[in-house]
């Protein structure tokens, strides 16, 4: 898992490895320019000798882009630098970094808004954003104001140092102006800014690269840190399967779904927790939908509900429910399921006496808004999955209220429960406070279904691996990558949920094997 700290940790990070452990800051500030340069040289930025401009302000993130241009020279790339200061503006380690140039064929010319100097911006391949850092504090001034928005109408591909410049705080908040980058490289540790929008749009992708902080450096860094999953997270030895499996050993989900108008709900989360592994998924519907969820599921075991007037379970289905409970190993409540009385009585059931794994999602959430406490009653491991509208209901905060990882947080640890608060990013708070955010998904998902997709795959591989620390984030983490594998020929428009449910075995393949 990768850290992401607070704008104020990451300087009191910086300041432990220099004041109390020693490092000087020059070395520090050599080693991020080279991490700068390794990465552009790994994504394939340095291949086809491109031009690239670093543009590189008056304080140490201009003495990181001193030490980029000095390493891209090395390289053989053609390099020049825009520097908002003079030599005499300079001190400390970027005056340093800044006189190992006098030596080196590297054109570097301060800032004075020629047409020449537009022109070189407009004209580059890259750019490397050097200029403002995490200290920065107040309104964009001049010249950075000027120099972002060239930045950002030039052709180039903008690569920022640590923060896209224009980039303030914890909570994704940006100034006007903003670099747009396509790369972020961050020193140490990732800043919690560029995980959150509007700031995570600017960011692109964001590497997090060892400079050589101390390796307890995480014990001196105040404030929550917030944590991103990745790939190498997941070992396919962590998630494989014996060769004795058998159906009945190999995962039973129990999913609660559906109601007149929204049986394609129920069936996205059933075919989702299929495709994801699950031996066995039985699907209890309203009685009347039954045949619908036959005809277009072949493998899903279909349980008939007594139902109310409108076609949503009735109470009186309990008994038969606290059978197909017992059976699995599992259980979702929630997708398409419908707000009938009866129906959110049913819910509250579930909630209280039912011991195995539950997903609680869409409208079984709405059960909860009156009195979420009943959480407290739960006798088993819970995940909720609100999107935000749904988790603001839950929080009874009003419409304009944008609810934060805080708020997941503070919720998760109240009443006991993982919640996966769905969004841009996705992220999980755990019952003991730690937060992971979500690597995978694009803009593509906001597409109906999505979420009972999601359903599905939590309950499909948190029966298959119970003892799991991280299934559920891992989940989160595979939900998403299937989306991303439609996206080169389905696009951000064209994506649907059965999208998603048909690329979960790809999203999947690696995982599952007899180990070795």
């Amino acid at each position: 898992m990768r850290a992401f700290l607070t704008m104020a940790a990451n300087r009191a990070v910086d300041e432990y490895a220099i004041k109390t452990c020693g490092i000087p800051g020059s070395l520090l500030m050599q080693n991020a320019g080279d991490a700068v340069v390794q990465q552009m040289m790994n994504l394939g930025y340095l291949n086809n000798s491109p031009e690239v401009l670093v543009l590189a302000g008056h304080g140490n993130n201009g003495g990181d882009g001193y030490v980029i241009a000095a390493g891209l020279l090395k390289q053989g790339t053609s390099v020049s630098i825009i520097s908002t200061s003079t030599p005499d503006g300079l001190k400390g380690d970027a005056l340093t970094h800044y006189n190992k140039l006098n030596d080196l064929d590297i054109s570097v010319a301060s800032w004075e808004d020629s047409e020449t100097q537009r022109n070189q911006i407009m004209e580059a391949d890259y750019i490397v954003d050097a200029l403002l850092g995490t200290g920065i504090s107040g309104d964009i001034r001049s010249p950075y104001d000027v120099l972002i928005r060239l930045a950002n109408n030039s052709q180039a591909s903008c690569i920022a140092v640590d923060v896209p410049s224009g980039v303030t705080g914890d909570q994704g908040k940006v100034l006007d102006p903003c670099i747009h980058a396509e790369l972020t490289v961050s020193m140490g540790f990732g800043k919690q800014g560029c995980l959150f929008e509007p700031a995570r749009s600017h960011s692109g992708t964001v590497i997090p690269v060892d400079i050589g902080f101390p390796t307890d450096s995480l014990d001196h860094a105040n404030g929550e840190v917030l944590r991103q999953n990745d790939g190498v997270d997941y070992s396919k030895t962590k998630y494989s399967r014996l060769s004795q499996t058998h159906k009945y050993t190999a995962g039973k989900v129990y999913i609660i779904a559906g109601s007149q108008g929204f049986t394609g709900a129920a069936l996205l989360a059933s075919t989702a927790a299929l495709r994801s592994g699950a031996g066995l998924v039985r699907l209890a519907i309203p009685e009347s939908l039954g045949p619908i969820a036959e005809a277009h599921s072949l493998e899903t075991v279909v349980d008939y509900l007594s139902e109310t007037e409108d076609h949503g379970i009735a109470l009186s289905a309990w008994s038969d429910l606290q059978k197909g409970i017992t059976w699995s190993d599992t259980v979702v409540v929630g997708p398409g399921l419908g707000r009938h009385a009866e129906t959110i009585e049913i819910v509250k059931q579930i909630v209280k006496e039912t011991t195995q794994p539950l997903v609680i999602d869409a409208d079984a959430l709405f059960a909860l808004n009156e009195d979420p406490s009943i959480l407290h009653s739960r006798l088993g491991p819970s995940v909720l999955t609100p999107h935000a509208g749904e988790f603001k209901r839950l929080l009874n905060s009003p419409d304009d209220y944008k609810p934060s990882w805080q708020d997941a947080q503070k919720f998760a640890k109240d009443y006991g429960v993982s919640l996966l608060l769905k969004g841009a990013p996705s992220l999980i708070a755990g019952p003991s406070g730690e937060i992971i955010v979500n690597s995978t998904g694009y803009a593509g998902m906001a597409t109906a279904g999505s979420g009972d997709v999601l359903s599905g795959v939590i309950a499909s591989l948190w029966s298959q691996w119970m003892d799991e620390p991280d299934i559920l984030n891992f989940a989160m983490y595979i939900h998403g990558k299937a989306a991303e594998l439609n996206r080169p020929h389905k696009g951000v428009l064209g994506l649907i949920a059965s999208d998603i449910v048909e690329a979960l075995p790809v999203a999947l393949k690696e995982y599952g094997e007899i180990p070795t």
